[in-house]
């Protein structure tokens, strides 16, 4: 029974030995930024519920705003990326160095995670994207049908998903920072409600962008 429940963590949350290969390496990294940049636009121009509507449909794509979209894109992945991993990040270490000797091994080994914490991040948002392209449909179809049925089904997808992303993070950063089992629900709780501040921070940020095109 145990191994099942062990086979199915690291089916969703990808086995450990996954996030002890992750490099610090930089290139991978800025192109994980581009594609986090990426993802939040496209999302939020697709969400029914923005003024604007379905974009296919309401925004009339010229170089012009290709333009604006794609810069908007690159800034919003870098301050998400950012803005979630550094504060994390710092949070986790300060715990961590109070439990640990503090020496030049230590601080050297932490100045080479902050890389591999933002690579965990964008993985979590690489992972998701699937569910949330199904939850995209999902949503439309409920909007054209009106089902409740599909408005249950669309509603439970969606806090699944967040869960499962918040997870695949969670563990990600206790096999990076090494933490014990007495703590990750600590961990997860930290990530939960910083992601979701994170979240309408960017909401809002594309909001100020988006509905002036």
């Amino acid at each position: 029974m145990k191994s099942k429940y062990n086979t199915f963590i690291d089916f969703f949350l990808l086995q450990k030995d996954f996030y002890s290969k992750l490099t610090d390496k930089s290139l991978w990294l800025y192109i994980g930024i581009v594609f986090v940049g990426l993802r939040d636009v496209i999302f939020y121009i697709l969400n029914p519920q923005n003024p604007k509507g379905f974009f296919i449909t309401n925004l009339s794509f010229d170089l012009k705003t290709a333009s604006i979209l794609l810069i908007t894109a690159l800034l919003i992945g870098f301050i998400d990326v950012l803005c979630f991993s550094y504060p994390v990040f710092d949070v986790i270490k300060h715990f961590k160095k109070k439990s640990e000797r503090y020496n030049a091994s230590v601080v050297n080994t932490y100045s080479s995670l902050i890389t591999k914490v933002m690579k965990v991040y964008i993985l979590a948002n690489i992972i998701l994207t699937p569910m949330d392209i199904i939850i995209y449909f999902s949503s439309r179809w409920t909007l054209s049908t009106d089902s409740m049925i599909l408005l249950f089904i669309t509603t439970v997808m969606g806090i699944l998903s967040y869960f499962w992303f918040n997870g695949v993070i969670t563990r990600g950063l206790c096999m990076l920072f090494r933490l014990s089992n007495n703590v990750r629900g600590l961990v997860f709780v930290l990530v939960f409600f910083w992601n979701a501040l994170i979240s309408s921070a960017i909401q809002y940020l594309l909001s100020l962008v988006i509905m002036r095109l």
